[in-house]
């Protein structure tokens, strides 16, 4: 316990922050990266968010469960980002 900073920030500042600091380049990155920009709907980080694992998963091989995965939370992300109904 000594040595170690309590983070008082909500957990969506704390996600936020921390994907800011990484480098996309997985299938769990663009699974993150997707289930982040739902829960930051209506944010300006919400659209970059998106983007960033959109292009991340250009750049993966398909084919893997993690894939397939990822690749569904993106579509999830692209349908509540994107939706006409807001």
């Amino acid at each position: 316990m000594f040595g170690r900073r309590h983070d008082e920030r909500a957990p969506l500042e704390r996600a936020l922050a921390a994907a800011g600091a990484l480098k996309a380049g997985s299938w769990a990155s663009v699974e993150a990266m997707s289930m982040l920009s739902i829960e930051a709907k209506g944010r300006a980080e919400a659209d970059q968010l998106y983007q960033a694992a959109l292009d991340a998963s250009a750049g993966l091989s398909d084919g893997s469960w993690d894939s397939v995965r990822a690749l569904a939370w993106l579509a999830r992300a692209q349908r509540e980002l994107h939706s006409t109904g807001d």
